[in-house]
């Protein structure tokens, strides 16, 4: 019965009819969303389906329909939030690898909307691996700025930026609330960032970072740290931070 089905709503296109049920599903369902996001008939965030209409469609059971959701919310198709239902995902954001990377140029020219949260801003002294990374001495004070990067209004990217306070003096003074914290390099202190070394490590968030970047705790995610120097060769930022690996995609050109 659940070949019959399946047979007809592919009309012999998709998985190979030997495949697994859960795969032809999931073949039929990305068509559907591809199709459907093309057409603007669907959005990221609209309600697409749940298990029990799948089992009753395709006449397949729970565990068969349960699959072929997880598999496209690994894929980064959907979402998935108990008792609110399965959603079109947010699209992912693409990171590339061979060049210097700005958070919101970059997002804005996927044709996204990006923003950000300050959290914190406070003069401190830093821990000993912070102090070591940015050439500082013992006692050296640093601005720290903790933000909440967001893409479309939804929590992306949390991350701390370390800047040694003796280097830009008045920095908290700033207006961090609009300005991103390179071009007030830049401009206020002609100190633009020439380049950087980022590093990348996958994790699973803890709780309160899950809670931050709305997603459940021990979710995937993506650690990132980046030491950043100015033009005289000098460390003026080193940040670290962590991605929703649900919505970033790293990317690399090689030559």
């Amino acid at each position: 019965m659940a070949a019959t089905i399946l047979e007809a709503e592919t009309g012999g296109a998709g998985e190979h009819p030997s495949a697994p049920l859960y795969a032809r599903i999931k073949a039929i369902l990305a068509g559907e969303i591809q199709a459907g996001l093309q057409a603007g008939r669907l959005r990221p965030g609209d309600f697409f389906t749940t298990e029990k209409i799948l089992c009753q469609r395709f006449a397949v059971s729970a565990i068969t329909a349960k699959r072929a959701l997880d598999e496209l919310e690994a894929v980064g198709q959907l979402t998935r939030h108990r008792g609110r239902g399965t959603h079109i995902a947010q699209p992912r954001i693409s990171q590339e690898l061979d060049g210097f990377y700005r958070f919101t140029t970059h997002v804005a020219s996927q044709g996204l909307e990006p923003s950000w949260r300050n959290r914190r801003i406070a003069v401190e002294t830093p821990a000993p691996e912070v102090a070591a990374r940015l050439g500082l001495r013992r006692r050296e004070k640093v601005v720290a700025i903790e933000r909440l990067r967001l893409v479309n209004g939804e929590p992306f990217f949390l991350h701390t930026s370390y800047v040694p306070l003796a280097l830009f003096p008045g920095l908290m003074e700033k207006d961090h609330a609009r300005r991103s914290l390179y071009e007030i390099f830049a401009n206020d202190y002609q100190r633009p960032p020439v380049s950087c070394r980022e590093s990348y490590e996958p994790v699973l968030l803890h709780q309160q970072e899950a809670k931050l970047l709305g997603v459940r705790p021990r979710a995937a995610g993506m650690k990132l740290e980046r030491l950043t120097l100015g033009g005289d060769g000098r460390a003026i930022e080193f940040s670290s931070g962590l991605l929703r690996g649900d919505r970033c995609r790293l990317t690399v050109e090689l030559r």
